[in-house]
């Protein structure tokens, strides 16, 4: 067994970084679905947040009890690769959000002026959107790096306790 690398601990703090903004926006749309306007848009967003939510969290899982050579059990394998699909639709999803937030932009620098109005809520809705689908681009690619190393390592250890001879 060999102790998590430094790269390992980073993907860490970011997967840790994306549950907590995805959390917070999955948690204003489910807050949004009480509002009269927007229903099926806000149920979408909550959904998709949640997978997103629910795929990060999964490699979270996987790096912290089955790093560097734990087998993965058939269950893990299933829900893998069933949120690993589901990440495609869910990267397109976030790709939408930042094009949604492009015209935010325009307000926020407008005329070389910072706009002093909702500067906050403007800046802060521009950026997320950003922050999580970078994030979740480098949670995606993390993701598989981590499988293939798991089996690597699980392939490598059981050849070692076939090559040992006494």
């Amino acid at each position: 067994m060999k102790g998590i690398t430094t790269s390992w601990k980073i993907f860490r703090a970011v997967c840790i970084v994306q549950l907590v903004l995805v959390a917070f926006k999955g948690m204003l749309s489910v807050s949004a679905l009480f509002y009269k306007t927007g229903f099926v848009v806000n149920f979408i967003n909550a959904i998709a947040y949640g997978c997103v939510f629910l795929f990060v969290y999964h490699g979270l899982s996987m790096l912290n009890y089955n790093y560097p050579d734990v087998p993965l059990s058939p269950k893990q394998k299933r829900w893998f690769n069933i949120l690993y699909l589901v990440n495609f639709l869910l990267i397109a999803f976030l790709f939408a959000q930042i094009v949604n937030t492009w015209w935010m932009g325009e307000l926020i620098v407008h005329n070389g002026m910072v706009a002093t109005r909702f500067w906050f809520i403007l800046t802060s809705n521009f950026l997320f959107a950003w922050i999580i689908f970078i994030i979740q681009l480098l949670a995606l690619g993390g993701m598989f790096r981590l499988r293939r190393l798991i089996y690597q390592n699980t392939i490598s250890t059981w050849y070692q306790q076939f090559e040992k001879k006494e």
